[in-house]
C-alpha cells in the first residue's frame, strides 16, 4: 500500500497541469443569421468564457440580438448559469452586438478589451465598460504579453495589440477608422496541453503581421484550431503561413451580395478554404457547416460540424 500511495503521488506530481485540472476544453463557433463572431470556450473546469458576442439586427421587429438569440439559449442548454468572461477583441458592432443584453441579463464575472479609445472609437462601445463594472463584474484592459488567469488547464497569452498600438497616428487616408480598428483586435492564444487555439479577431495588414513576426516566436504563431481571421475576408500575405493550422472555423453568413465588383470577396467562406485549405488546413464555415465544434483532451483535437455543407461555392 505505501508503495501504491508513492507511485499515486508521483503521478499527480509529474503528470502535466491540464491532466488533472480536469476535463476537457470545448469551444464552439456559433452560426448567427447575421455577421458577426461569438464563440463559447466551455473550460476543463466547467466555466463558460465568450469571445466576441456577434451582431443585431434591429428591424424587423423584434429584431436579432446574437446575445439573445443564440448565445443564451446555447449556454442554457449547456447548463450554464452564469458568464465566466467576455472578450471582445474590438469594437465593431458584429463583435460586440450582443454584449449589452449579456451584460443587462446574466452574471458575467470579466470583461476585458484593449482600451483603445483612439480614432474610430465610439461611446456607444466605451459605456459597455461601466456597466460590466456596474453590474459587479470586474474590467481588465489588455496587450501584448498580457497572460489571463481563465482556469488552471489553460495557458491564456495576449498576442497583439502592444499597448501603445499599432498605427495609432496614422494618415485617416492611408488608413480608415474601420482598418484601424481591425488590426489593433485583441489576439488571443489559448493551449491546452499540446493544442493551441489562436482567436486573432480581425486583424489583417502589414503593420500587424510585421508586430507579429517581430515580437512572437514563430513556435507560439502555430496553431491547432485557428478563428478565419477578419471573418475569412482578409487572411493576410504573411500570417496564414505564420499560423500553419490544422483546422480553421470562419465566422460569416453564405454570400455578401454588396461586395459585388468591389476587391472584398461574396464569399469569405469560400477565400477562407482556398487560403487555407492550400495549406492543408480542414477549413469549416459556420454559414455552411453551422455551429462548429472542437474538442481538445490535450493531446488531441476533434473538430466536429453540426452538418456537412450543401451549397455550393459560389463563382468567384
Amino acid at each position: 500500500m505505501p508503495l501504491l500511495r508513492a507511485s499515486l503521488l508521483a503521478l499527480l506530481v509529474l503528470s502535466p497541469s491540464w491532466l488533472h485540472a480536469g476535463g476537457k476544453l470545448t469551444v464552439t463557433w456559433l452560426e448567427m443569421p447575421v455577421h458577426g463572431l461569438a464563440v463559447v470556450m466551455e473550460t476543463p473546469s466547467g466555466k463558460a468564457f465568450l469571445i466576441d458576442t456577434g451582431g443585431v439586427k434591429d428591424k424587423p421587429e423584434p429584431g436579432y440580438n446574437a446575445g439573445r438569440d443564440t448565445i443564451t439559449p446555447f449556454l442554457k442548454s449547456h447548463g450554464h448559469s452564469e458568464i465566466a468572461g467576455i472578450a471582445i477583441s474590438h469594437p465593431h458592432g458584429d463583435h460586440y452586438g450582443g454584449v449589452e443584453w449579456l451584460l443587462n441579463n446574466w452574471p458575467v464575472k470579466l470583461y476585458f478589451d484593449n482600451a483603445y479609445e483612439g480614432r474610430g472609437q465610439t461611446l456607444s462601445y466605451t459605456r459597455l465598460r461601466g456597466l460590466a463594472a456596474e453590474k459587479g463584474g470586474k474590467y481588465l484592459s489588455v496587450h501584448f504579453g498580457d497572460k489571463i488567469d481563465l482556469d488552471p488547464a489553460l495557458t491564456v497569452e495576449v498576442l497583439s495589440p502592444p499597448k501603445d498600438f499599432l498605427d495609432p497616428n496614422s494618415d485617416p487616408a492611408k488608413v480608415s477608422d474601420h482598418g484601424l480598428l481591425n488590426s489593433n483586435s485583441v489576439v488571443l492564444r489559448v493551449q491546452h496541453g499540446k493544442n493551441v487555439f489562436i482567436f486573432p479577431g480581425d486583424s489583417y495588414g502589414g503593420t500587424f503581421e510585421r508586430h507579429m513576426k517581430a515580437s512572437v516566436p514563430p513556435e507560439k504563431l502555430r496553431a491547432t484550431v485557428l478563428t478565419a481571421n477578419h471573418h475569412g475576408f482578409n487572411p493576410g500575405y504573411d500570417f496564414p503561413k505564420m499560423v500553419m493550422p490544422q483546422y480553421v472555423v470562419a465566422s460569416c453568413v453564405a454570400d455578401y451580395p454588396s461586395n459585388a465588383g468591389t476587391p472584398n470577396p461574396r464569399s469569405p467562406g469560400d477565400k477562407a478554404i482556398k487560403v487555407y485549405g492550400e495549406l492543408g488546413a480542414k477549413v469549416y464555415v459556420t454559414a455552411f457547416h453551422g455551429n462548429v465544434t472542437a474538442v481538445s483532451d490535450g493531446e488531441t483535437v476533434t473538430v466536429t460540424p453540426e452538418h456537412e455543407r450543401t451549397t455550393p461555392p459560389l463563382a468567384p
